[in-house]
């Protein structure tokens, strides 16, 4: 059975969260003020239509503002299923431990979300340590990876996965060093 005082909490907790008045919310939603105070005060509930444009609005999924559950900051399929992808990639990016989060995101990223990924590392737009995903790599961005790396001098990427490296990995590296 569905809490309507508990919804309403959790619709006036992410309004404020946004700094917004209940006329902001209403105004956004094309609905009245009144009709978020009753959502507020647990007198009734939004529309589905309504509730969805709220989970876009406040960044939450339904489950959170039905039930209260909360998607974990890792729960990167789930969130691929309920926001833009350029989203979720953003949220993915602005984690405070991008070492422990690769995991969960790199093998639902598509090729070219993964080449972006990539190219940010060598851009040194993201701090990620190069042993958190190498093993995550497919040949051809492993190799995409490598010659960057070495085209740009940065050797000192390499040392902390060179036992992870195949043997014609290692050929490349001491071929490039020696040229």
């Amino acid at each position: 059975m569905l809490n309507l005082e508990m919804i309403g909490k959790k619709i006036e907790e992410k309004r404020k969260q946004l700094g917004m008045t209940q006329s902001d919310l209403a105004e956004k939603l094309f609905v009245t003020r009144q009709a978020v105070s009753k959502w507020e005060m647990g007198k009734s509930i939004p529309s589905m239509d309504i509730f969805v444009s709220m989970t876009q609005l406040f960044e939450v999924s339904i489950d959170y503002l039905v039930d209260g559950s909360e998607l974990k900051d890792n729960d990167y399929a789930t969130m691929f299923m309920q926001y833009p992808r350029e989203s979720v990639i953003y949220h993915f990016l602005q984690s405070k431990d991008l070492n422990t989060h690769i995991k969960h995101i790199f093998y639902l990223l598509s090729e070219s979300e993964r080449r972006g990924m990539l190219d940010q590392w060598l851009s040194l737009k993201i701090h990620l340590d190069l042993l958190s995903f190498w093993p995550m790599l497919s040949f051809d961005e492993r190799t995409y990876l490598l010659a960057n790396i070495l085209s740009k001098k940065m050797h000192h990427q390499i040392d902390p996965i060179i036992h992870l490296l195949t043997p014609e990995e290692k050929m490349m590296i001491h071929s490039k060093k020696h040229k």
